[in-house]
């Protein structure tokens, strides 16, 4: 598309229109801002062939990367490479990158009917793309068992996953949906995803128990243990009541806190390791497929899914209490 049929995009609730366009038809991709999002924007790098374009901007605090993709439709060698050392140059905190790759990642379950083939040689790319900067396919990791598709080609009468939302690593826990809708003005559908932002003031993220640790038997008992150890150090017949239980909340909140980082790094480790042995599976089901690796790399993916939804959910609850913190009460 043209830079004047970009310039349509700006409607009633974009604030910042960004584009990259060539001089046809075929090619041009655009990011928009929402008016009421505070995006500060800082650098931009586009494609002068229409095939990407990145910003780069704060956006709660964070310096963000954002990027639309419109892959070549045959494998140009240099299209990742040279989209990849454009991302290098740049700093950031956090990278959001999608749109139209033209390849399924993995032909056995993003083509239907399915392909038991090793991937694309465009594919491969954009797995190698995806590794170096930490990337994960946001709508497979929360829909690790669905078969959904955003193409259709008639000529060749075959649907494809071919559109993605890649994010960081980092922000998957905070990113609550992926989904495909349907085809509106495109032949492809839409992929939309549900990003919650980090903290924006970090002075106002009070300590609060996450409350889920009292359903678990060894936290009660650390809980407990951590208490007579406390009291037999401290508490004294001429002791303050009050200057003792100031002293012992201190005490039990920095035991507590340690307790949950040393949990959060063990389900890290935990989730680094189903990643590897997701990755490993994949590049084993696509090579040679079979009922018993597709079963195995079902339950990894499963398992993997159990401990996303559960740093989700647990940085869900944070962002409630926070937003509770910041609504006036009633009468006030």
């Amino acid at each position: 598309q043209t830079e004047t049929e970009h310039l349509k995009l700006r409607r009633g609730w974009v604030g910042q229109v960004f584009s990259s366009s060539f001089n046809s038809h075929s090619r041009g991709v655009a990011i928009l801002i929402h008016k009421k999002l505070h995006f500060r924007f800082e650098d931009m790098i586009k494609d002068t062939g229409g095939r990407y374009i990145l910003i780069l901007g704060q956006l709660f605090g964070e310096r963000v990367l954002i990027g639309s993709v419109y892959a070549p439709n045959s494998f140009e060698p240099t299209f990742f490479s040279e989209l990849t050392a454009n991302i290098s140059s740049f700093s950031f905190n956090h990278m959001i990158i999608g749109g139209d790759f033209n390849c399924a990642l993995d032909p056995s379950i993003d083509l239907n009917p399915p392909k038991y083939t090793t991937a694309s040689r465009q594919a491969v790319k954009l797995i190698k793309f995806c590794e170096d900067f930490g990337l994960l396919d946001a709508w497979r990791i929360i829909n690790p068992k669905v078969r959904d598709f955003t193409f259709y080609s008639h000529p060749h009468r075959m649907s494809s996953r071919i559109d993605f939302v890649f994010v960081s690593r980092q922000i998957m826990d905070r990113t609550k949906e992926c989904a495909i809708g349907i085809c509106t003005l495109s032949e492809h559908k839409s992929v939309y995803a549900v990003i919650s932002p980090a903290y924006i003031n970090p002075a106002s993220r009070h300590w609060r128990l996450q409350s889920s640790l009292l359903s678990y038997p060894k936290f009660l008992e650390f809980l407990e243990k951590e208490w007579m150890i406390f009291m037999e150090n401290n508490k004294q017949p001429d002791t303050d009541p009050s200057l003792l239980w100031q002293t012992a909340k201190a005490y039990i909140r920095g035991s507590i806190i340690s307790y949950s980082a040393a949990g959060e790094k063990s389900l890290m480790e935990k989730q680094l390791e189903l990643e590897r042995l997701v990755k490993d599976l994949q590049n084993k089901f696509i090579n040679t497929p079979s009922c018993v690796l597709w079963k195995e790399l079902d339950a990894a993916r499963s398992a993997l899914n159990q401990i996303l939804n559960r740093k989700a959910e647990t940085s869900l609850l944070f962002v409630l209490f926070n937003k509770d913190c910041h609504t006036p009460m009633s009468g006030d």
